[in-house]
C-alpha cells in the first residue's frame, strides 16, 4: 500500500463560514460537526477543500441533499455527490476511430443535475475546447464561457454552458496526466437559481481526489532522509516550518478566507488559514474535518505550537491511512500541521508533526 502523499485538505476549513456561525467554545464537537449548512454559503470557483459538509439545502427549492463520497473503483478516484447518485457509462469515439467507455455518476432531481465522468487515455490539454463542445452537445446547448482551471496537480478549464429553457451548466474538465486521462464534473439547473448551482459546483469540484493520491501502480516516493528537511516560508504571513524537502505553495483559498498549503510527497505538510481561531474552535476544526472526509477521530488532546494553544488529533480513513494533525490557534490565523502513513507508522508521523512544530517561526 502506497502512502497517499498530498491530499486535498482540510474539508472543514473550506466550509468554516457555514459552520462557524453555529459554533461556540461551549458547543459539543460532535454537534458542531453535524450542523446542516445551506448550499449557498460556499462561493463558486474554490480551488481548495474536500468533501463538503454532510447536509446541504437549496433555499429556492427546499431540496435537501446529503452529500456522500462516491468512489470510482477502477481508478480509486473519489468525489462527493448527493446521496442517491447513479452510475453512468457512455461509449464515445476516440480521435483515431476506436471507442472508449466512460465511467461516472449522476444525481438528478427536479431542479437540476450533478455528476462527473472519467475517460481513460483520451485527450490532451490541446483538446479541452473540443471536450467542452462535446459536453455542450450532450445537452443540446452551447459553450458560453471558459477559463483556465489549475488545481495545483491537474490543469484544465472551467466554463458555462447554456441549454434548454434558461438552463445553465457549470463544468470543469481536467487532464489528469500524460496518459490523457480526463475528469469532467458538472452541475446544471435553472439560471434563476445560479447561486445554488455555483455553491454545488464548488462543493463538487472541491471534493475531487483523483487517482494520483493513492495509485497502487505508481512507484513509491523516494525515501526522505532526515538531513534533507528544509525551512519552508509562507511569504504572506512570514510563518516558517521545516518540511522533508522544498515544495511549491498551493492556493487553497475560498472567498473571504485565504489559505495556502505546503505539501510534501512524503505525506508531511502544513496549511496556513487566514481566519481567526476565536471564530472557529480547534476541536471543531478537527471533528468537522473528520466528518467531512468520512474519517474517524481516534483521539484529541491538548498540545502547544510555537507557544500557542494547540490540539493534536489522530484521524483514520477507511483505506488504512492514519493522519496525525496538530491544529494551532495563532492570533489571527489557524495553522494545521499534518503527517500521514499506515497505522504502524503513527509514531513516525507524530514525530514529523512535532518536528514541524519545533521548527515553527511565527513573526
Amino acid at each position: 500500500m502506497r502512502r497517499p502523499g498530498v491530499r486535498w485538505l482540510p474539508a472543514a476549513i473550506m466550509v468554516v463560514t457555514a459552520t462557524a456561525a453555529c459554533s461556540s467554545g461551549d458547543a459539543e464537537p460532535e454537534a458542531v460537526a453535524a450542523t446542516p449548512t445551506p448550499t449557498s454559503t460556499i462561493a463558486s470557483g474554490s480551488s481548495g477543500g474536500n468533501v463538503p459538509p454532510p447536509v446541504t439545502r437549496s433555499p429556492e427549492s427546499n431540496v435537501v441533499f446529503r452529500w456522500v463520497s462516491v468512489v470510482d473503483e477502477l481508478s480509486r478516484s473519489r468525489v462527493a455527490l448527493p446521496e442517491g447518485a447513479k452510475p453512468i457509462a457512455n461509449t464515445i469515439p476516440r480521435p483515431d476511430g476506436t471507442t472508449v467507455t466512460t465511467r461516472g455518476f449522476v444525481f438528478e432531481h427536479a431542479d437540476g443535475v450533478l455528476g462527473f465522468e472519467l475517460i481513460d487515455d483520451f485527450a490532451t490539454m490541446d483538446d479541452l475546447d473540443k471536450l467542452a463542445e462535446f459536453l455542450a452537445a450532450s445537452v443540446d446547448g452551447a459553450v458560453r464561457t471558459t477559463e483556465e482551471a489549475d488545481t495545483g496537480r491537474e490543469r484544465g478549464i472551467d466554463g458555462e454552458i447554456s441549454y434548454g429553457d434558461n438552463q445553465v451548466m457549470l463544468f470543469r474538465i481536467l487532464v489528469q496526466d500524460s496518459n490523457g486521462d480526463v475528469w469532467s464534473g458538472f452541475v446544471g439547473g435553472p439560471e434563476s437559481d445560479l447561486r445554488r448551482l455555483e455553491s454545488e459546483f464548488s462543493r463538487l469540484t472541491g471534493s475531487v481526489v483523483l487517482r494520483g493520491w493513492a495509485d497502487p501502480e505508481a512507484p513509491p516516493a523516494d525515501p526522505v532522509e532526515p538531513a534533507s528537511w528544509v525551512a519552508v516560508v509562507d511569504e504572506p504571513s512570514g510563518i516558517s516550518a521545516d518540511l522533508p524537502g522544498a515544495v511549491v505553495m498551493e492556493d487553497r483559498s475560498v472567498e473571504g478566507m485565504p489559505q495556502r498549503g505546503y505539501f510534501h510527497v512524503s505525506g508531511v505538510g502544513f496549511l496556513v488559514v487566514d481566519y481567526p481561531s476565536d471564530d472557529y474552535p480547534l476541536d471543531a476544526v478537527l471533528y468537522d474535518m473528520a466528518t467531512s472526509l468520512g474519517d474517524v477521530v481516534d483521539s484529541v488532546e491538548p498540545a502547544e505550537g510555537a507557544g500557542d494553544e494547540a490540539l493534536d488529533g489522530v484521524l483514520t480513513d477507511g483505506e488504512g491511512w492514519v493522519w496525525a494533525y496538530r491544529a494551532i490557534a495563532l492570533d489571527d490565523r489557524i495553522l494545521l500541521l499534518h503527517a500521514v502513513d499506515t497505522a504502524e507508522k503513527l509514531t513516525d508521523s507524530q514525530a514529523s508533526v512535532q518536528r514541524m512544530s519545533d521548527s515553527l517561526t511565527v513573526p
